[in-house]
């Protein structure tokens, strides 16, 4: 029993130490997106609000030199897939990073807004480009652990 009541509260430990308790701790309030044609680079720009009652910061921690907090990643479907440069050194499905950012913490109730911009292949239709931008899912990692996914269709 005491091993029992041990464990129970090291797991309770731990999801107060994350804030995490599930993707229903975050939504998505608005989600914008931006062509910059001179770059062929496809911008988002997507509000999160936090809907726990406390500051949510990013808890991963290992022993390299670059911190890895809060990130957003894009994850397209086949559609957006075929307009975008994709990395091909890597088991994920990711389009090619040319950059982003966003605050490190969520606070309780409020709008953060994180960015990022992906490549878009120098053939591609940017028209088309611009309607599949919402053919992906918006995962949403602390360090290398997926926290939420979010398709993004609903925003379209």
């Amino acid at each position: 029993m005491k091993k029992l009541f041990v464990f129970m509260l090291i797991c309770l430990f731990l999801l107060m130490l994350t804030g995490f308790e599930s993707q229903n701790d975050l939504e998505i309030t608005d989600v914008e997106t931006t062509l910059i044609k001179a770059e062929h680079i496809l911008r988002y720009d997507i509000k999160i609000k936090n809907l726990t009652g406390t500051r949510l910061v990013p808890v991963f921690d290992y022993p390299g030199h670059y911190y890895y907090g809060f990130e957003i990643v894009i994850k397209p479907n086949k559609k957006l897939a075929s307009l975008m440069v994709m990395d091909d050194n890597t088991k994920y499905k990711k389009m090619m990073f040319r950059g982003g950012g966003a605050s490190g913490f969520l606070e309780p109730g409020v709008d953060t807004t994180f960015s990022v911009e992906y490549q878009i292949k120098d053939d591609s239709d940017l028209e088309k480009v611009k309607k599949y931008a919402f053919d992906s899912t918006l995962l949403f990692l602390d360090g290398t652990k997926v926290i939420a996914e979010f398709p993004l269709k609903k925003f379209d």
